[in-house]
């Protein structure tokens, strides 16, 4: 999506949010409880989603979906499951919505089973290495070597796609970030396929060290929510929302906070 088609976005939204008193009964009807806006996330996506030493979610995620609670004027409750678990979960009417950092692929975005909102982030596939891994230097340099990835995540399919055929003879799978990085320290795998911003911001706040990002991204993605496919409402006004806050900076503001980059919404599609 491109800047021109985000300004039409912006115009519309003005049109939607002026009717949310209207559509509010709508999209209240149709929740997983009275009044509460039910939220599947992982937990262990830094720092998108992710728990802080007194045990309390935070992150990216947590802030964007705190502030539509405010918006909807819905009470927000966050349940905790392994990322591969939380699009079937929304698939079963057990969320609202999920939020976890899901990156907005043609499969998913074609998907009747679910709602995958317009992006609230860009992103980018990168290459996480150990800081003595020397001879990766970028994607042209990964063939042979052992691959890790976040189960059900995009990442390595992404870079099983692109990269040729045969480069990646062996994928091993981890239930969160916090496992891949482990296994990454113990030598047990020689890279993660993982986005360019959650390990960047782990290096950059000391909590992930002796590891490298490298700065060649493999694909631009973009990422977002996704909401139970039963509840367009709920769809229609969370977009109208993101419209707004792409617009006037408040999304951008979160992307600082957490991530320490801006937002180029002219590479968003």
């Amino acid at each position: 999506m491109n800047i021109a088609k985000f300004a039409i976005s912006a115009m519309l939204a003005v049109t939607v949010l002026g009717t949310l008193p209207a559509m509010a009964q709508d999209y209240k009807a149709s929740l997983v409880s009275a009044d509460t806006l039910s939220v599947g996330t992982s937990g262990s996506a830094p720092p998108f989603s992710m728990t802080s030493p007194s045990g309390e979610l935070e992150g990216f995620d947590i802030d964007v979906v705190n502030k539509l609670g405010e918006a909807l004027g819905l009470t927000v409750k966050f349940e905790q499951l392994d990322f591969a678990g939380l699009l079937p979960g929304l698939t079963a009417g057990r969320f609202d919505l999920i939020a976890s950092g899901v990156t907005r692929t043609p499969e998913r975005l074609a998907s009747t089973d679910f709602l995958l909102l317009s992006p609230y982030i860009v992103n980018g596939v990168a290459i996480t290495r150990r800081a003595d891994s020397t001879d990766i230097t970028g994607w042209d340099s990964v063939c042979g070597k052992v691959m890790g990835a976040v189960r059900g995540g995009t990442f390595q399919k992404v870079a099983i796609e692109k990269l040729p055929a045969d480069c990646v003879t062996e994928t091993r799978e981890y239930p969160g970030s916090t496992e891949l990085f482990l296994d990454l320290e113990n030598r047990r795998i020689d890279f993660a396929a993982h986005d360019f911003l959650g390990p960047n911001y782990l290096v950059k706040s000391g909590k992930l060290s002796d590891v490298v990002v490298i700065d060649d991204l493999l694909a631009t993605i973009t990422q977002s929510v996704a909401v139970n496919a039963k509840n367009k409402p709920l769809a229609d006004a969370i977009d109208a929302q993101f419209a707004t806050w792409r617009e006037d900076g408040t999304l951008t503001g979160l992307a600082e906070k957490w991530f320490g980059a801006s937002i180029d919404w002219s590479k968003a599609e």
